[in-house]
C-alpha cells in the first residue's frame, strides 16, 4: 500500500495536482574564475545587455541537461574557447542569490573557481564577449582594487572577492 500524505494524497496524486506557480522559479547561471598566482583574473567584455561593454566573469545560463559544474565549463568555452578544464579541477565558491542581482529578473548563480597557470591559458573571446583578457586585480587587506577602468557586470565583484577567500584556503 502506497503511502499517503495528511490530505490522504499518494505522492503520484501530489505531484499530479502540484502547482509550481506558488513558488516561482529562479533561473539558474553559473559563473567560472579563472584566477592564476592569487592576482590574474581572465574576464571577458560583455558585447551585449544587460552591463554592455562591462567586464564580466566568464559565464551563462545553465541548461536542464548540465549541472551548474558543466554548464560553467561549457560557458567558459563558449565565451574564451577555453578547454581542458574537469568537474574535477573546479572548486565551489558559492551560491549568489542577492535580489536585483541581474536586472533581467530572479537569477541565481553558481560560482566556480579554477586555479591556473596563467601561461598554461589560452583564450580567444567568443560567442557573447567582445573581449577576453588577463585583468590583474590587488588586494588592500580585504579589499580588491581593480584597475582604472574596469567596472564590473552583475555582483561579480563580490563574486571575486569570495573566490580569492577561497583561493587562499586551498593553498594553490
Amino acid at each position: 500500500m502506497e503511502a499517503r500524505d495528511q490530505n490522504g494524497l499518494t505522492e503520484r496524486e501530489f505531484l499530479a495536482a502540484y502547482k509550481d506557480r506558488h513558488y516561482p522559479a529562479p533561473y539558474l547561471t553559473a559563473d567560472v574564475v579563472l584566477l592564476s598566482e592569487g592576482r590574474d583574473v581572465l574576464l571577458i567584455r560583455r558585447k551585449g545587455h544587460p552591463f554592455l561593454g562591462c567586464w564580466a566573469l566568464p559565464g551563462g545560463f545553465v541548461n536542464p541537461d548540465e549541472s551548474a559544474a558543466e554548464g560553467a565549463l561549457r560557458e567558459l568555452f563558449e565565451e574564451t574557447n577555453v578547454t581542458g578544464y574537469t568537474v574535477d579541477d573546479i572548486f565551489e565558491i558559492g551560491l549568489f542569490s542577492k535580489p536585483g542581482r541581474d536586472p533581467r529578473g530572479w537569477i541565481v548563480s553558481d560560482a566556480f573557481l579554477v586555479p591556473v597557470k596563467r601561461e598554461d591559458v589560452r583564450f580567444k573571446a567568443g560567442d557573447d564577449a567582445a573581449d577576453a583578457a588577463w585583468i590583474t586585480i590587488t588586494r588592500d587587506g580585504d579589499a580588491l582594487v581593480f584597475p582604472e577602468g574596469v567596472r564590473l557586470a552583475f555582483d561579480h565583484a563580490d563574486v571575486l572577492k569570495k573566490a580569492f577567500a577561497l583561493y587562499d584556503r586551498i593553498g594553490r
